[in-house]
């Protein structure tokens, strides 16, 4: 009664903060800011294909900090100046942002210049954004301009390929080369974001989401390199038009440019091929891609038989002057069988995703547009173990379909965007028998609507953006209600942040808290009577921007986590072994970036503290908790073709439970065929027996040993027919360190109580992977 009573209070007061911020926001008059009257020379924007005047159009003039937008003439007037020539950014959304260099005309004259149509993409609240970035640098400053939040970044393919490649380049392992981002392993590519777990990081694909976002038990990220064009990347705090997930966001989108003609990229590693094709839609200004990859462990000859493939379909197309229609597909399989025995029993798992979106933009004019978007999400995860015919297994699926729409009205001084979505599917987590991975028979229907609304306000040098998610979650009939504050003050070349936020989940994984076992995601979801999760969040920012080269920043967060389950099974593992904890979190950050020049790349340095309290009031350390890290991305550009990258990372090691000793029962062991009686099958496969040895953790916890890693990657470039042609040799752990992936415990062979040994495993190995990427 007490906690819900002090839960209750605090989002009282975060409610009443963000109504009285939000109200006095919309109602202040901005400040003054008065720009010179005088107009010397003027610049003329028009469209590529009609040559009519685009009004609204945001330029820029860097070299002379001025801003100004076009009239309905499609004209701008500056000031006279003594350089006889600027550099002009022009921005208008619908259009690629142009950033070039015209020569300042005579007195009374005027520039053209002119705006190709582009996709259209979420646009800034007020006009000051730009458009599709084809660099680094262009979508670190379209992020920041777009999103008020603190610690939004976004990642373009060229940052994926500079990051050292286990195999092939990989979304996912270059995301975690960033600031704020945690990893707990070389094995897996899951990220840790603020303190969470990482199933609450949501993931979405074109506006679907994607529940199961990894190949390979997590060692590998679903998306094909080649596929993709950016990345979005919410860390902490997440703006209202998302929802679902306390952490974090990845936004992933697909490529949708390619010029004028066909153009074929891919590559052939050790572990398979990838293949995407994309090219021009005939009938509209609009593009097409198709996209593949299969991949298998057998190339490399490791005796765990595994495979993988997905597939990727997109369409993007052009109906007119004012309306856009895509719509995209993305289909993924993992199999991976190993036989335990020459009985013919194996344990074999399964998982797959089919994600599909259809949106249709409508921008009517360059302050309003909207988009509305209908999509379907499916996963199947299967788990099982012995014969064909009788072995228990824990199957997963999810069938979710949705709606999302939004209407963006953007002015020069505030914007609003406003917008619901409704998800409804069943979920289901089913069991055979005694043995499986997850005893439980769970099955319900996923239904889910909310309501969002986006405001922005400048007032001077001041953006304020408040927001709030509203609905309801229909399983336990639950409502919820999410206020977001943020706040950015401009002061030449550096910003000054501040987030508030709150967010639920009620859709969680399902895995062994304490005995990290490989596996596809489990997911469950929040039934009648069991709570949603709950995290409240403060972040605060500083980023600097001084000019075309570097960018830098650092921040400070703290995190309050309500209700997040663990999942601790002994002898029994169903879900009557779920838990929920509450926690704390904080931590802070510095980055530096060089987006140009020979030698790009960026540093970060990290340091967090997560806790949580079980429902016996015992403070812990989640696996996930890593004090320090450091991590150095560097990319040597190309001399006479070749190219080179590194990454380092140096960090504290993560906690681990501490064994106590052994009991004798059962418990969940995929390896061990059980024998009763000295004839096999009394107990399916996957249970222990009488005399069987079990570890049992203690309360006390140790930390493994820091982690040391260097990763260097090799490339020559060249070209044949038209083709390039780029072959890799890329090293991980280079030096050879032996970085302990967890202590294997082994009984005593006598005493009482068992004295345990552990026995350190390690992580990745010195392993060359060689391979060869092409681009047609």
């Amino acid at each position: 009664m007490g906690n819900g009573l002090a839960r209750a209070c605090r989002h009282s007061s975060a409610l009443h903060v963000l109504l009285v911020a939000s109200v006095w926001a919309l109602w202040c008059p901005p400040l003054s800011t008065q720009e010179s009257a005088s107009s010397q020379w003027s610049v003329r924007t028009v469209d590529h294909v009609s040559g009519e005047p685009l009004s609204g159009v945001a330029l820029s003039l860097p070299d002379l900090r001025i801003n100004a937008l076009t009239n309905r003439s499609g004209v701008a007037t500056f000031p006279t100046t003594t350089l006889d020539s600027v550099r002009v950014m022009a921005t208008r959304i619908g259009y690629h942002s142009l950033d070039t260099v015209v020569a300042v005309p005579s007195e009374g004259s005027m520039a053209t210049l002119v705006l190709r149509r582009s996709p259209v993409t979420l646009a800034a609240l007020t006009v000051r954004s730009e458009q599709a970035a084809a660099s680094s640098l262009e979508l670190a400053r379209q992020i920041f301009e777009r999103e008020v939040v603190v610690g939004a970044i976004g990642v373009t393919q060229a940052e994926v390929k500079a990051v050292p490649a286990i195999a092939e380049a990989d979304v996912f392992r270059s995301l975690e080369s960033f600031s704020g981002v945690t990893s707990t392993n070389d094995f897996g590519s899951e990220i840790f974001l603020r303190g969470g777990d990482f199933d609450q990081l949501a993931v979405f694909l074109d506006g679907a989401p994607v529940f199961g976002p990894h190949h390979m038990f997590g060692m590998f990220g679903l998306f094909n390199p080649d596929a993709i064009g950016s990345v979005e990347f919410f860390k902490g705090s997440i703006p209202a038009r998302y929802g679902g997930s306390l952490s974090g966001v990845m936004s992933a989108q697909h490529r949708t440019r390619s010029g004028s003609g066909l153009g074929v990229s891919g590559g052939l590693s050790m572990l398979g091929l990838r293949v995407a094709a994309r090219g021009p839609v005939p009938w509209s200004d609009g593009s097409w891609l198709i996209a593949g990859r299969r991949a298998t462990t057998d190339v490399t000859g490791i005796a765990m038989p595994y495979s993988f493939h997905d597939l990727n379909l997109g369409t993007w197309s052009y109906l007119g002057e004012e309306h856009r229609l895509g719509w995209s597909l993305l289909a993924s399989q993992d199999h991976f069988a190993l036989e335990l025995d020459h009985l013919g029993e194996s344990l074999d798992s399964e998982w797959g995703n089919l994600v599909s979106s259809l949106t249709w933009s409508w921008v009517p004019n360059n302050r309003t547009n909207s988009d509305l978007t209908v999509y379907f999400s499916n996963y199947d995860a299967t788990v099982s173990v012995g014969n064909e015919g009788t072995r228990p297994s824990t199957r997963n699926r999810i069938g979710a379909r949705g709606v999302r729409g939004q209407l963006t009205i953007r002015g020069e001084r505030i914007g609003v965007r406003v917008g619901a979505r409704a998800e409804v599917g069943p979920v289901s987590l089913l069991a055979s028998g005694p043995g499986a991975y997850i005893e439980s028979q769970v099955s319900d229907s996923y239904r889910h609507g909310s309501l969002f609304a986006e405001v922005e306000r400048w007032i001077g040098r001041l953006r304020l953006a408040p927001g709030f998610r509203i609905g309801a979650e229909g399983t336990g009939s639950r409502s919820f209600l999410e206020p977001r504050l943020s706040g950015r003050l401009h002061i030449g070349a550096v910003a000054l942040s501040a987030s508030l936020d709150r967010a639920y989940q009620f859709l969680s994984a399902v895995r062994d808290d304490r005995y990290i076992v490989p596996g596809p995601p489990m997911w469950s979801l929040r039934t009648a009577g069991l709570p949603a999760s709950v995290a409240d969040g403060i972040s605060l920012a500083v980023d600097a921007r001084p000019g075309e080269t570097w960018t830098g920043s650092g921040g400070f967060w703290v995190r309050q986590f309500g209700d997040n389950p663990r999942w601790r099974p002994d002898s029994a593992r169903d879900l009557s072994a779920l838990e929920f904890h509450d926690g704390h979190a904080l931590g802070w950050d510095v980055s530096i970036q060089r987006h140009k020049g020979l030698l790009r790349g960026w540093a970060s340095y990290q340091w967090a503290k997560v806790a949580f309290r079980d429902q016996e009031g015992g403070e812990y350390m989640p696996h996930w908790d890593r004090r320090h890290e450091v991590d150095v991305t560097l990319q040597l550009g190309e001399v006479s073709g070749w190219s080179a990258s590194l990454r380092t990372r140096i960090a504290s090691g993560t906690p681990f439970w501490i064994p106590a000793g052994y009991y004798h029962g059962l418990t969940y062991d995929p390896t061990i065929y059980t024998l009763g009686l000295g004839s096999p099958g009394n107990l399916p496969r996957g249970l222990g027996y009488s005399g069987e040895s079990f570890t049992i953790l203690s309360g006390t916890q140790g930390r493994l040993p820091y982690y040391a890693r260097l990763d260097v990657s090799i490339r020559h470039s060249f070209r044949w027919r038209g083709w390039k042609i780029e072959p890799f040799l890329s090293v991980p752990n280079i030096l050879g360190r032996r970085n302990v992936y967890l202590y294997w415990s082994t009984p005593s062979i006598q005493g009482n109580p068992q004295r345990v040994t552990l026995t350190p495993y390690g992580q990745i190995p010195t392993f060359p992977f060689i391979g060869i990427d092409f681009r047609f």
